[in-house]
């Protein structure tokens, strides 16, 4: 699942974008930061639980990754609280979800062959009699 957005980070103020993850969804992505300061904003993932899940930096352009521990929604914070210039953050990012430890197609894929070979058994089963 990907998903790409734009931002609008007020000088002085905190804004997040939530996202629903799983246990052991994989988020991987990338955030650039416009505005007339040097500086960007400070970026932290928190956890349904209010942990963090990515450590807070200070990032301008950075690419990012971190794995769900926990079930639920997730906040991507942009802090732009100590600048007096408002900033435009893009970010994209990606979701792959895991089941039992494998990517979600993989594991799908495999229920669809021993799905299809079962249907085989039983059709060839049944032409014999």
């Amino acid at each position: 699942m990907a998903t790409a957005a734009t931002v609008s980070v007020p000088a002085g103020k905190t804004v997040s974008t939530n996202v629903d993850l799983n246990v052991e969804d994989e988020v991987s992505g990338r955030i650039s930061v416009v505005g007339d300061e040097a500086d960007g904003v400070n970026f932290t993932v928190v956890s349904p639980s209010g942990l963090s899940a990515l450590p807070s930096q200070i990032v301008t352009v950075t690419d990012f990754k971190f794995s769900a521990s926990e079930k639920g929604t997730y906040r991507f914070i942009f802090d732009n609280s100590l600048s007096l210039v408002d900033k435009t953050v893009s970010f994209n990012y990606d979701v792959k979800h895991y089941w039992f430890g494998m990517p979600q197609e993989v594991f799908l894929m495999i229920i669809v062959v021993l799905v299809g070979a079962l249907a085989l058994a039983i059709y060839a089963m049944a032409s014999k009699g």
